[in-house]
């Protein structure tokens, strides 16, 4: 690995680290504050409004917004050709990915002041979804540092703003409205910074060069699809299944896993566009980047489980309360999914990096489909345990997968001395 590729991983890294640390420590500080202040049902409802959007938000990108950004990596002369069909197509799709939760929310058997907020989010997220083609092209380009200033600057903005609000008031309603005004700040900083990676700007709408798009780009919208349902479907089944008590206690005990989460958040963002490159300029040194990134993960991911294990109802405890003393033993499940979350993470960033998208495709179509009926038949009888019970096997299933397909594909013949492979 040339030293410059190791000094421009290592201040991406130490950007997007500091950023990971400091939003989510603020993040988690807003759901404690939460969880403090309204108890499991609040955080149960909060939870439910923000996955719901965020699952029904699987029309927003197509997987072109993650196409741009491998094309662009490789060749940033392909920048002028590819944005201005990208931005048109974008924006159509979010307004109808806007129209959707409307008209699904309108069924929800939720309260009325649940659904407006709902629709608030989702107007909101219009905004977000074109927002983040501008994070992609800054990240094509291998450069962190904004989207970190942008992402630290929400997390603040939510976590003492919104704070106040929520002590002032201690009603869902207004802390949700401050956020959404937080995020809005938030897309229009990534949109000004993103423009600084282009000449000029200009939005097309050609249908014809949507449908190229598309052709190159459904195996990455697969991924994000069956990946969302991976992460959102547990939240938004179990509200919809138990009651909010049920999904608050699952929140609880699931934001330790998001802090652990941070580790691959970190790496996978890092070394991505740096794979995609070196597939195709220095493949003994995509080998050592892989090893290295393999091993940390493994290490980081065992680390986890045994932490977690012990310290769950420490943690738990601690941070939210006796109320919410059913989250230890949930938490203690959820740690055994962590190693597998970790890799999961990096065999799919490198299979996408190296054009092999459509055999990660078919892992996560089908542990997708898994996971959702290993939610609806768990939940129904252990409520927020048998949903972290069904995201351990998902992941366990989804990690075993994906080391097949590595094996083949890449023609690699593993050891435990560091992973030997050939490409």
């Amino acid at each position: 690995m040339t030293e410059s590729l190791k000094l421009r991983l290592i201040k991406n890294a130490g950007w997007l680290f500091g950023a990971e640390i400091i939003s989510k420590l603020l993040a988690y500080g807003v759901v404690v504050l939460i969880s403090r202040t309204l108890g499991p049902e609040g955080l149960g409802q909060y939870s439910f409004i923000f996955y719901y959007v965020g699952l029904l938000g699987v029309f927003s990108d197509l997987g072109v917004g993650y196409y741009f950004m491998r094309e662009v990596a490789r060749d940033r002369e392909k920048l002028d050709e590819l944005l201005p069909d990208v931005l048109g197509f974008k924006i159509l799709l979010a307004v109808i990915n806007f129209l959707v939760i409307i008209g699904l929310t309108l069924f929800l058997p939720k309260p009325g002041w649940m659904k407006i907020l709902i629709v608030l989010a989702g107007a909101e997220a219009m905004l977000t979804w074109v927002s983040l083609i501008f994070v992609r092209l800054m990240y094509a380009h291998e450069v962190t540092k904004y989207e970190a200033i942008a992402r630290t600057f929400e997390r603040f903005w939510a976590f003492f703003v919104g704070g106040v609000v929520l002590y002032v008031y201690s009603s869902l309603t207004p802390f949700i409205i401050t956020l959404l005004g937080g995020y809005i700040i938030r897309e229009l900083l990534r949109i000004k910074w993103g423009l600084k990676f282009v000449d000029r700007i200009s939005i097309r709408f050609k249908p014809p060069s949507w449908g190229e798009l598309l052709k190159k780009s459904y195996p990455f919208w697969l991924i994000g699809l069956f990946t969302l349902i991976y992460y959102r479907t547990d939240m938004v089944m179990l509200s919809l299944l138990k009651g909010d008590y049920e999904t608050g206690i699952y929140r609880a005990a699931y934001m330790w896993i998001q802090v652990a989460m941070l580790v691959p958040n970190v790496v996978i963002p890092t070394t991505l566009p740096s794979m995609a490159r070196l597939w195709k300029e220095d493949k003994r040194t995509l080998k050592t980047l892989f090893r290295k990134s393999f091993q940390m993960l493994s290490l980081a991911g065992v680390v986890g489980i045994v932490g977690y294990y012990l310290l769950a109802e420490y943690g738990i405890l601690l941070v939210f309360g006796e109320k919410f003393t059913p989250s230890i033993s949930v938490l203690k499940i959820l740690a055994f999914a962590l190693p597998f979350m970790f890799l999961n993470s990096l065999f799919g960033s490198f299979l996408n990096a190296t054009g092999r998208e459509l055999a990660f495709t078919k892992i996560t179509g089908l542990t997708a489909l898994l996971n959702v009926a290993l939610n609806y038949i768990l939940i129904l009888n252990y409520g927020a345990s048998g949903a972290a019970v069904a995201t351990v096997v998902s992941q366990g299933v989804a990690g075993l997968l994906s080391t097949i397909f590595f094996l083949v594909i890449t023609n690699t013949k593993a050891d435990f001395s560091g992973i030997e492979f050939r490409l």
